[in-house]
């Protein structure tokens, strides 16, 4: 049956009819302006911890064949003005939907190789003979008190040329996020392991090994999932993947000439502390600070306790799988960065990728930073060369770092054991490493990395060409 309005109720609805129309044209009208302010136009995203599309190049070619008018469409939405406001307004609408499941998987399941039985495994390389006693420093061609700017001559930089930074940033966040089992407001990752990047990195290392022996001791530190340390047997057998201590077993019993540091079994064993945090890829220092007992350990030096130095606490720290999921349960359960500075000195330098030197600290107070960028309180973040001078040591010791993120909350903690802790990130760095370590005699090559991460090929061929 056809409703009948009243003369009256007509008018009523056409003047919210027009009131309607009146707001959608200037929503789309404000829209319009707010897109044309070029100047106003973000570069990087802090929700998603990457660089934003940038302007295309116009070239004759691309104009033609109609490309060029699609990456000035990709640049415009992916950097429209008040962008990263804009996501968490949407975040929060979503929230409001419904109720979110308490337990799911994201994304597709990779495919993972078999992970071999070592004991039934071929040498990857030739077997290096045992190393024999480092010999003493040659104090005639390095002194002990020499100053940053001698240590970062021209002669050892720029030897590399860096890998593409968007293609390996892209490569991360494939590696790190391509599955996640989501559950109760925390994310995890799955692991897959892929024997033709295990065997790369393998050789890799051993190469290293065998190159330094006699002058410097390669280390090495595979660090699981939080899957691999949280997660009980039962639950990670039901998620597929890969098993990561029996890849860190492979790994390690597969390396000659390195020393080998326990994680997963030491982290699984401390599993009910904060050692990892909810929304975030990376493990806190609390968790760092475990293997980097081990660490001591393996080296034979003391321990220094976290809770003799001063702490920093930073609160509503939101990372890498919010900025991916969304999650509103995750919004209302933020995490929390603790950040312990080093006794002998909070000082250190970075250098950019084209070659900027700053001064910055090993520790830093991001109080008032963006929700998601805490993490960077930890030596900067990543950079291609760092360098921390300790004055409270002075007999010359010395150590590269060579890490992705996974080492930043770690490199603190190292800094009370050397005179020099020289710091770099595979996927910016720029020199050959075994050669700066024989230019700066460098006592200890350590190398840590999340052990998903290092399954890409592109990462394992990095790591390959820093170590010929």
């Amino acid at each position: 049956m056809k409703t009948k309005f009243t003369k009256m109720q007509k008018i009523i609805m056409r003047r919210y009819r027009s009131i309607g129309i009146l707001l959608f044209c200037a929503v789309m009208a404000i829209g319009g302006i707010v897109g044309c302010m070029f100047f106003f136009r973000p570069k990087v995203s802090e929700m998603e911890k990457r660089k934003l599309t940038e302007f295309p190049q116009f070239t004759i070619s691309s104009f033609m064949d109609g490309s060029y008018f699609s990456e000035v469409s990709l640049w415009f939405s992916d950097t429209y003005p008040m962008r990263d406001t804009l996501v968490k307004a949407d975040q929060k609408v979503k929230g409001l939907y419904g109720i979110e499941s308490k337990t799911m998987m994201v994304g597709e399941q990779a495919e993972a190789d078999d992970i071999p039985d070592v004991s039934k495994e071929q040498p990857t390389e030739s077997t290096t003979e045992e190393a024999s006693k480092k010999p003493e420093k040659d104090t005639t061609e390095q002194s002990s008190d020499k100053t940053t700017e001698e240590v970062t001559t021209e002669a050892v930089v720029k030897q590399v040329d860096p890998p593409d930074a968007k293609v390996m940033d892209e490569e991360f966040q494939k590696q790190v996020q391509q599955n996640l089992y989501v559950k109760d407001g925390s994310a995890f990752s799955v692991y897959y392991f892929v024997q033709d990047s295990a065997t790369k990195y393998i050789n890799a290392l051993n190469r290293a090994a065998k190159e330094l022996e006699g002058q410097t001791d390669v280390y090495c530190m595979l660090i699981p999932n939080q899957s691999g340390a949280l997660l009980s047997e039962k639950e990670l057998d039901s998620l597929g993947g890969s098993n990561q201590m029996q890849a860190i077993d492979y790994y390690y019993g597969m390396l000659e000439g390195v020393k080998t540091v326990d994680t997963i079994r030491t982290l699984r064993e401390h599993n009910d502390e904060y050692i990892y945090f909810r929304t975030d890829h990376h493990w806190t220092q609390l968790g760092a600070f475990y293997v980097y007992d081990n660490f001591c350990k393996t080296k034979g030096i003391s321990t220094i306790p976290l809770e003799s130095r001063k702490k920093y606490t930073f609160e509503n720290f939101l990372g890498t799988f919010y900025s991916t999921l969304n999650s509103a349960e995750m919004a209302a359960n933020p995490d929390t960065v603790y950040a312990y500075i080093p006794n002998g000195t909070n000082d250190m330098k970075y250098w950019d990728e084209d070659g900027t030197e700053h001064d910055w600290n090993v520790v830093s107070d991001v109080t008032g930073w963006a929700e998601s960028s805490l993490y960077m309180t930890f030596i900067a973040g990543d950079r291609p060369l760092e360098i921390i001078e300790n004055p409270k040591i002075t007999d010359g010791s010395s150590c590269l770092v060579l890490k992705e993120s996974y080492g930043n909350a770690f490199v603190p903690l190292l800094v009370d054991h050397y005179q020099t802790v020289y710091v770099m990130d595979y996927r910016y760095a720029q020199v050959n490493v075994l050669d700066y370590v024989r230019d700066k005699q460098i006592d200890d090559l350590i190398l840590i990395n999340n052990i998903t991460i290092i399954g890409s090929e592109s990462v394992a061929n990095t790591i390959d060409g820093l170590l010929q």
